[in-house]
């Protein structure tokens, strides 16, 4: 097994997914989520090594049906979190201690890419070897599908 599959932890999500969809939620363990702006002034992100923190990404993705071109739309959520903490409750702007992002991913022109989650409201506990999370967000620049995410994840 390749080293990159061993910090890999894909999981089904527990929270409702979109009928024409597959929603998953996976850890990265021993990543850190590093956030970039092109020359164009849009937001895209990173994964590194980190001996500190994991990544949890969480993802809708509608099932198109055919060959339909540009029919593809995705929505994610992506966040940090310190390997150490046992227990998140964090709200609105403080969501940003964790780095959290909203990506809306289509052929919508203008309004696709990565956006700052400062709405919302994340409670996360680890037990042992499972991580448990309840997020309620709201993002006002785009339109959204997913606003609310409840998952495990072994």
């Amino acid at each position: 097994m390749k080293k990159e599959e061993e910090n890999k932890v894909v999981t089904k999500t527990e929270s409702p997914c979109p009928s024409d969809g597959v929603c998953t939620t996976e850890i990265l363990k021993n990543k850190s989520l590093v956030i970039k702006t092109d020359e164009f002034g849009s937001t895209y992100t990173q994964i590194i090594d980190s001996e500190t923190t994991s990544v949890i990404v969480y993802q809708y993705n509608r099932i198109v049906k055919g060959d339909l071109q540009d029919a593809g739309y995705r929505e994610e959520i992506i966040f940090e979190i310190n390997n150490n903490d046992t227990e998140l409750n964090l709200t609105n702007k403080e969501l940003q201690q964790t780095k959290m992002l909203f990506g809306r991913f289509c052929f919508c022109r203008g309004q696709t890419g990565y956006y700052k989650v400062e709405e919302g409201k994340l409670n996360l506990k680890k037990t042992n070897d499972t991580i448990t999370l309840n997020l309620d967000f709201t993002i006002t620049k785009v339109p959204q599908i997913i606003k609310t995410i409840t998952t495990s994840i072994n």
